[in-house]
C-alpha cells in the first residue's frame, strides 16, 4: 500500500509543508500563553499565526482570526452563532454537508433556507442570485468558493459584490481552495469565512481558522475557560477569547503557523497541474466507458485540481477498488455533497481524482495507464 499514488488530495493534502512536524513538537512543550512569564512567548507565537493568516487572506483584523478544530466547526460557529430564526438564507446545490447540515438545523429552528440550483457547468449562476435578491429581502448568503466534488470554482467575487449591494451578509466555506485561490476577505466583505488547516494550507489535521468580519460578534458555540476575564459567568465579549473556549491546541496551532509561514513565502501555482488535468480530461472524455463531470465544464482556470468521473461498466466503488489494486488511491461517493448529484439529475457516486499540485508528466502518464487498464478489465 505504501507504493500507491495518492490522488485523493482534495480530502487532505497528506503533505505538511516543511517545518510543520518540528512546530508540532514545539507546541507539545509550550507553556500556557495566559499564565506566567514563560507563556508570553507562546502568546506572541499565537498572535504571529493569526497575523500571518490575516495577511494571506487579505484580512486586516488578526484578533478576529479564530483558531478552530476544523473548517466544519468554524462554519458551525458562524451559522449557529449568527443566523437567527425568521431570517432568510440562500445556499446552493453544490455545498458540502458542513454547510448543508447546520443550515438544516437552522431551518428547523425557524430560519428560511432557499437553495440556488447548479447548472451543467458545475456552478451556480450570478444571474439566478441577482433575480432572487430582486424578489425580496435576504439576510444571508452561505456557499463554498469551490465544489468539493467537482472542483469548480464558484463566482464568489461577483456574488459577494452583489450581496454587498443588497445588504446581504456572506458566510464563505473556503475548505476547497483556501490557500490556493486569491481570496482577499476585506475586498470581498464577507461576514465570516472558514478554512481547513490540512488541505491547501498543508498544515495539521484537526486545525482550522474562522475569520470574523468587523462588527460581527456571534454567540459562542462552546463556553468555558479562556484564561481571561475568569470572574465572569459569561464568555468574554472580546475576540478571539469569546470563541476560543478551553485549552488551546498548541501543537496544532504551532504546526498551522509553520504551514502558513511557508505558504506565504511559497505560493501554490496551480497552472502546471491544471494543464496536465486538461489533457487527461480530454482523454477521459474520449473513452466510451467513462462520463466526465461536469457535463459542460468551465475552463481549467476556473477549476481546482479535481477530475470527477462516472464509470459506465461498474459502480464507482468497484472502479476505485480496481484502481487501488493497480496502484492508484482515489475516492468514490458523493463527497459529502448531499444535493449536488440529484441536482445534476444523477444517482450513485462518482470517482474523484485529485492529484497533488506537484504531480508531473510521468505520474500523469502512469495514472492514464491505470485508468486504461481498469476500463479494459471492467468493460
Amino acid at each position: 500500500m505504501g507504493s500507491l499514488l495518492n490522488w485523493n488530495r482534495a480530502a487532505t493534502s497528506a503533505d505538511p509543508f516543511p517545518g510543520v512536524a518540528e512546530a508540532l513538537q514545539e507546541g507539545l512543550l509550550a507553556p500556557p500563553s495566559s499564565r506566567g512569564v514563560l507563556g508570553r512567548a507562546t502568546g506572541d507565537r499565537l498572535f504571529a499565526t493569526r497575523a500571518c493568516a490575516a495577511r494571506l487572506f487579505g484580512f486586516a483584523h488578526p484578533n478576529r482570526v479564530i483558531f478552530v478544530p476544523s473548517c466544519t466547526y468554524g462554519l458551525n460557529v458562524a451559522i449557529h452563532g449568527a443566523i437567527r430564526p425568521g431570517q432568510t438564507v440562500l445556499t446552493t446545490d453544490l455545498d458540502h454537508n458542513s454547510v448543508a447540515r447546520p443550515l438544516e438545523i437552522a431551518r428547523q429552528r425557524g430560519a428560511r433556507v432557499e437553495v440556488l440550483p447548479v447548472d451543467r457547468s458545475g456552478r451556480w449562476r450570478v444571474e439566478d442570485l441577482r433575480q432572487r435578491l430582486q424578489q425580496g429581502p435576504v439576510d444571508w448568503l452561505v456557499f463554498a468558493v469551490a465544489s468539493n466534488l467537482l472542483g469548480t470554482v464558484q463566482p464568489y467575487a461577483e456574488a459577494c459584490a452583489l450581496a454587498r449591494q443588497h445588504d446581504v451578509k456572506v458566510i464563505l466555506d473556503l475548505a476547497q481552495g483556501g490557500g490556493a485561490l486569491p481570496i482577499r476577505l476585506d475586498e470581498l466583505g464577507a461576514a465570516y469565512a472558514a478554512v481547513a488547516g490540512h488541505k491547501s494550507l498543508h498544515g495539521p489535521r484537526g486545525t482550522g481558522l474562522l475569520f470574523v468580519g468587523p462588527g460581527e460578534n456571534p454567540e459562542p458555540l462552546a463556553q468555558g475557560g479562556t484564561g481571561s476575564e475568569g470572574a465572569l459567568l459569561e464568555m468574554p465579549r472580546e475576540l478571539p477569547q469569546r470563541l476560543e473556549a478551553g485549552t488551546s491546541n498548541y501543537p496544532g496551532i504551532f504546526g498551522l503557523g509553520a504551514a502558513l509561514a511557508w505558504l506565504e513565502q511559497h505560493p501554490i501555482d496551480l497552472q502546471p497541474v491544471r494543464a496536465r488535468l486538461a489533457a487527461l480530461e480530454s482523454w477521459c472524455r474520449a473513452q466510451p466507458g467513462l462520463d466526465v463531470l461536469p457535463p459542460e465544464p468551465p475552463p481549467w482556470s476556473e477549476r481546482l485540481p479535481v477530475l470527477a468521473l462516472l464509470p459506465r461498466a461498474a459502480p464507482a466503488e468497484v472502479f476505485v477498488q480496481f484502481l487501488a489494486g493497480a496502484g492508484l488511491d482515489v475516492r468514490s461517493g458523493t463527497m459529502c455533497t448531499s444535493r449536488l448529484l440529484p441536482g445534476l439529475g444523477l444517482q450513485g457516486g462518482v470517482v474523484r481524482l485529485s492529484p497533488p499540485p506537484e504531480a508531473g508528466d510521468a505520474e500523469f502518464e502512469q495514472v492514464r495507464g491505470i485508468l486504461e487498464e481498469a476500463l479494459a478489465a471492467l468493460a
